[in-house]
């Protein structure tokens, strides 16, 4: 199984996709958690543009949508395989972050969701959904992404997700990280009948 956790920056997403993983695991689920960047060359070229002001341009953005496509492809076959096993993969992101992320007008959304067309499809995603002033507090990093327009407008990008794609649910992480992880483990718990 292929489960992803989505959200703004600021929203708990490491946090939370952590606490998961520790409770799948104490009910026998072998379980692995993937970050986007991964750790791979090119995810560390895309972690290098990421904190430079410039990666905001139009070029540079769909230079880090092609990236970010192509980083994800060093995952796929590990998620392919845990999808036809009874092991689960947790994502700490996926290609809906380039969706909602790579949002401003020189991206066609079709275009990115196109450069993302061999991503495996995850079983489950859970958006976290906190205000961005809320999510501005939260952030400790230094990344260019992280302003108030930006995560409103990149917020709203998870918010039409709901409408348009299968398999994802809300969650509000405004209440504390405890609540949070509850929450997500009812879903997990009926999804997984357990």
């Amino acid at each position: 199984m292929y489960i992803v956790l989505e959200g703004i920056d600021g929203a708990g997403k490491s946090t939370q996709t952590q606490l998961l993983k520790e409770w799948l695991t104490t009910k026998n689920y072998e379980t692995k958690i993937i970050v986007e960047p991964t750790n791979s060359e090119i995810g560390q070229l895309i972690r290098k543009q990421l904190l430079k002001e410039e990666s905001t341009n139009d070029i540079n953005q769909q230079m880090l949508a092609l990236l970010f496509a192509a980083d994800r492809l060093t995952l796929k076959q590990e998620i392919l395989d845990a999808k036809n096993s009874d092991k689960i993969i947790l994502s700490d992101r996926s290609f809906y972050s380039s969706i909602c992320y790579q949002n401003n007008e020189s991206i066609d959304i079709s275009w990115v969701a196109n450069i993302n067309i061999h991503t495996p499809q995850p079983d489950l995603t859970i958006i976290l959904d906190l205000n961005e002033q809320d999510a501005i507090k939260r952030c400790d990093k230094e990344e260019v992404f992280e302003t108030i327009t930006f995560l409103e407008k990149t917020r709203k990008n998870y918010l039409k997700l709901l409408k348009t794609e299968k398999n994802i649910i809300k969650i509000d992480a405004t209440p504390s990280t405890e609540e949070v992880q509850e929450e997500i483990r009812e879903k997990i718990a009926t999804i997984l009948k357990i």
